[in-house]
């Protein structure tokens, strides 16, 4: 109530996003998504490799009119247009263009914790995006300031490339200039995992710091005050405009105005008024970005300056210990650390809902990086100012200003490394449940009301546990996830106790399917116990993803208990590389055959195929095929058995062996599997198929089909459905597909 403004901005604000019309998608692009388009519109957002190569330019097309040949339409958003290969330059800033090319719709994401790469671009008013695009006609008239902030950003990016390197000057491009696209995954998965992956955004740390260097310089040479706000605030929106005016720069830029002028007219700007005075300018434009991970950790986190971060380094240590100089440097001690923990706490909900997990050590990282950060963005920019005054030839005054920065970003690839192999280092909590947020933001509602009157280690303390919360994990029920993975097959098993067993792991239809579809799931469901994973063969499409899983899990510092494999004599180069890789991340190989058990908790794994002295020419015809109980439920698993093996199955076990809720369909739903006498035998409640959409085996067959819905047992296909969810608990069994 004493802050009436931000009351009012906050109500203003409620009204504005109930206001707000729901996201939704133009299906009628669906129709033309891999045919020829032509479009008109002006040019923006130039993107240009520093490596000089010309096989990865793009650009923005703003105020799009779709051309036919009986009319012309104006479109209500933006366009990225990816260059075909071999067109030599870019259009120019606000140049009007035309341009021809292969219209592609942003991928959907289909399973749980994957990204959907169509609503992030549609929160951020794209519609699709034009590959092979060649340029028909560019207008001669174009925005010369904005060519010129292009411009200067590239040179200034192939000038860090050419003084610190490929990596360094990438890192330097992402930090300064905001140009990630150039940055090596390997190296941005490091800073990430180790929580420190703001440093490469332009945030409102560099934006806040850029313009308080500036400020402060302008001030020591003595001109007017006004002046110094002015010229401050017109360089910050140039440079904002440059690096892309992100979310969070435009962010801080609202602020620093705010600060700027409210020191022009002799008052202070109010944090939480400025706060929700921007969030009100960013939502009143484009209300749909509250969604955007970006925005909420952005404001999230000032919030935690300016709410939680004074609570928490409320009287500090001060009397703990005796006077003097440890007294000091235990209290700067705990005030950074109190800092970080303070912003931390506020980005949780939001860093855990949309990322599902979180470096505990990055706490202590921070309180090294940060104020390096001081350091190293001072000297970046006078490289790039340096640059910029000698033509972008490489001097040796440059040179001498490279060292120290080249030693900063080996000093943060170092802690990122050496936080990586701290026990703890990820806690993979999962999407927190709602009860889990419910009680998490109670617990810091009290602890701002009351926080200040608790003693400061036992406030530690408090913080601490809060969030504990989202590491419990109640007893759970029994979950299967067929996850689409297009031609291919995954199947995520976790029991009540919350152990894991992966089912197969690979594709042929989609690219790194472990990187972008696999692991995604295994953090969105908190996978940090695997108890194996169960290949039944060796074919591509069922082991393509292990190695990134083997990667991922051994970075995380998660266990995969086993890697399981079919006994039989049959062995390749394919099987070789397979036992190499294993063993080269000291992964447990053991061979399982008919007769053989897994017994994790209350769930069991009985083994069906292959059988003892099975000969085989064909990896499909020794594929592991499981029985899963769990009390009531069973489901059986037959990798890409087919009718020969199946008949094998139907012959030496007895129906009530063979009988199960639900039957996972052998070879992805092909003609020669998903035999009658099995579906007869096994009576199932329901059917999943795994397969890619449009594939080229015409899979699943409609003579498989045909066999299932003669017994009218309901299919559910990966390719239409996306993933499907089934859940287990006390005979009751529920079914999701992540597309309904």
């Amino acid at each position: 109530m004493r802050r009436p403004l931000c009351l009012i901005l906050l109500l203003f604000l409620s009204v504005r996003l109930l206001l707000a019309p729901a996201l939704t998608d133009d299906t009628r692009w669906r129709e033309l998504e891999g045919q020829t388009v032509l479009l008109t519109g002006k040019a923006a957002d130039l993107y240009e490799p520093a490596d000089g190569s010309r096989e990865k330019m793009s650009f923005t097309l703003e105020s799009v009119r779709f051309i036919t040949q009986n009319q012309s339409e104006q479109l209500n958003g933006k366009v990225i247009c990816y260059l075909e290969g071999g067109q030599k330059s870019l259009p120019k800033v606000g140049s009007d263009v035309a341009v021809r090319g292969t219209l592609s719709l942003f991928r959907e994401a289909t399973n749980p914790g994957e990204f959907d790469a169509a609503r992030y671009y549609q929160i951020h008013n794209y519609i699709f995006s034009v590959r092979k695009t060649r340029i028909v006609s560019a207008g001669e008239n174009y925005d010369k300031l904005g060519q010129a902030l292009y411009e200067t950003a590239y040179k200034t990016s192939v000038y860090f490339w050419n003084i610190l390197g490929e990596e360094y000057g990438a890192l330097a491009s992402a930090m300064v200039l905001g140009i990630k696209k150039d940055m090596g995954t390997k190296i941005k998965t490091l800073y990430q995992d180790a929580g420190i992956g703001h440093l490469l955004a332009i945030s409102g740390l560099h934006v806040s710091m850029i313009g308080m260097l500036l400020f402060s310089f302008l001030q020591k040479s003595r001109l007017p005050a006004g002046v110094c706000i002015a010229f401050s605030c017109i360089f910050l929106t140039l440079y904002g405009e440059m690096t892309g005016m992100g979310v969070s720069t435009l962010r801080a830029l609202i602020m620093f105005f705010l600060l700027q002028g409210a020191k022009a007219v002799g008052r202070t700007a109010d944090v939480p008024t400025s706060l929700a005075f921007a969030a009100a300018a960013i939502l009143m434009a484009n209300p749909y970005l509250v969604q955007d991970a970006g925005f909420q950790l952005s404001f999230s986190a000032v919030l935690g300056i300016a709410l939680v971060v004074p609570v928490l380094r409320e009287k500090g240590l001060r009397g703990g210990l005796q006077p003097g100089r440890i007294q000091k440097a235990a209290d700067r001690l705990f005030d950074a650390l109190a800092g970080s923990l303070g912003i931390n706490l506020a980005m949780m909900p939001f860093l855990l809902t949309h990322y599902y997990k979180w470096n505990p050590w990055s706490l202590l990282a921070n309180l090294v990086v940060i104020p390096l950060m001081s350091l190293l963005l001072p000297l970046l920019l006078l490289l790039a100012g340096m640059g910029a005054a000698a033509g972008y030839l490489v001097t040796p005054i440059a040179q001498v200003i490279a060292w120290p920065i080249k030693g900063i970003f080996w000093v943060y690839e170092k802690i990122c490394r050496i936080i990586l192999l701290l026990p703890k280092s990820t806690m993979l909590t999962g999407a927190p449940d709602n009860w889990k947020l419910l009680v998490f933001l109670m617990g810091l509602g009290i602890l701002l009301w009351q926080g200040r009157k608790i003693p400061p280690l036992p406030r530690m303390a408090a913080v601490l546990a809060l969030i504990g919360v989202f590491v419990i994990k109640l007893p759970g029920t029994l979950t299967i996830t067929m996850l689409d993975v297009g031609q291919g097959e995954c199947v995520c098993v976790e029991t009540p106790e919350h152990e894991f067993w992966i089912l197969d792991a690979g594709s042929t239809s989609k690219n790194k399917t472990g990187q972008y579809q696999i692991i995604p799931f295994l953090e969105y469901s908190g996978a940090d116990k695997i108890g194996g994973i169960l290949v039944s063969h060796w074919d591509e499409d069922h082991v393509s993803a292990l190695e990134e899983i083997f990667i991922w899990a051994n970075q995380s510092h998660i266990e995969i208990g086993t890697l399981v494999l079919p006994d039989t004599s049959l062995e390749d180069e394919a099987l070789k590389e397979l036992l190499a890789l294993a063993k080269t991340y000291e992964i447990q190989i053991c061979r399982a055959g008919a007769g053989d058990r897994i017994v994790s908790g209350q769930v069991s794994f009985y083994c069906l195929h292959p059988y003892d002295g099975q000969a085989a020419s064909d990896r499909n015809e020794v594929s592991l095929a499981w029985k899963l109980n769990y009390e009531l439920f069973s489901a059986i698993f037959t990798g890409d058995l087919q009718m020969e093996g199946e008949a094998w199955l139907v012959k030496n076990y007895e129906p009530e062996m063979l009988d199960c809720d639900l039957l996972d369909a052998g070879h992805h739903g092909a003609a020669n599997a998903v035999s009658a006498d099995l579906l007869n035998a096994a009576t199932p409640k329901f059917v999943l198929i795994s397969c890619g959409k449009d594939n080229q085996y015409g899979h699943p067959a409609p003579e498989t089909l045909g066999r299932i819905a003669d017994l009218q047992i309901p299919a559910y296909i990966t390719a239409e459905c996306g993933a499907v969810t089934v859940r287990a608990d006390k005979g009751t069994v529920t079914l999701r597909c992540f597309l309904e």
